[in-house]
């Protein structure tokens, strides 16, 4: 092990603050947000989740959005905008 004498502490100290996670840093600057921000910035985060739970599903299953579009009763284009996130799904439409 290398002995860094005083410089020691002031390294460790900087490794210290560089462990931080993605989500630590995440909450500080949200934290820093005004509400409406959050609140545009948590609709955001929920079509993405939508957007990506439909894409893994329908990937898992083997299906085109043509294929799954038809099995939905739905225009493949609507399929298209929801993992685009180009659009919100209605309650119905899920």
């Amino acid at each position: 092990m290398l002995d860094l004498g005083r410089w020691g502490a002031r390294i460790g100290s900087i490794g210290d603050q560089m462990e931080r996670t993605y989500e630590d840093i995440t909450r500080r600057r949200r934290a820093r947000l005004s509400p409406e921000v959050r609140a545009q910035s948590r609709v955001l985060e929920q079509a993405y989740d939508i957007a990506a739970g439909l894409i893994g599903l329908r990937l898992s299953h083997g299906l085109t959005q043509v294929e799954l579009a038809d099995r939905c009763g739905i225009d493949q284009g609507d399929i298209s905008r929801i993992e685009r996130g180009a659009t919100s799904p209605t309650l119905r439409t899920l």
